[in-house]
């Protein structure tokens, strides 16, 4: 409980502490804004912009964030194509381990039909040193089935 305590109060404590930089930033940048008379001329002939500074470098900051963020889109996009190869293949991997699981506790049961049927579907889902083991008890069960 001390331990959860003096968590909660450490996080509390960060917590404030972002708050009061982040409100001494804004009231920095709005101090900074304020006072600014700057303006930015781009001259290209027969063209002429001019942008007052706050209002460029605000431009200058939302661009940032444009490209940065379309970026990011762009990476999702070109990792969707693996993000779902290896969902397909833990799913196939969890697939296996029920079949696997229902195999083995099928043969447990003595239902060696049913542990052999499961045993193959897990084979054609994964490949296991378990599925190996349940294999060939599934062998010798059935070798000892057969001989007597």
């Amino acid at each position: 409980m001390a331990m959860i305590k003096k968590w909660w109060s450490f996080s509390l404590r960060r917590q404030i502490l972002w708050w009061l930089l982040m409100f001494a930033l804004l009231v920095t940048i709005v101090w900074l804004a304020g006072n600014n008379e700057g303006y930015v001329l781009i001259v290209r002939s027969p063209y002429r912009l001019q942008f007052s500074f706050n209002f460029f470098l605000i431009l200058m900051v939302l661009s940032f964030l444009a490209v940065h963020y379309c970026l990011r889109l762009v990476h999702f996009f070109r990792r969707l194509p693996a993000n779902k190869r290896s969902k397909k293949d833990s799913q196939r991997l969890k697939d296996g381990n029920a079949a696997l699981l229902e195999g083995m506790q099928a043969l447990a049961e003595g239902n060696i039909i049913k542990a052999e049927a499961a045993a193959q579907r897990a084979h054609t889902l994964m490949r296991s040193e378990d599925l190996e083991s349940l294999m060939k008890a599934l062998n010798e069960k059935k070798l000892n089935s057969e001989v007597t």
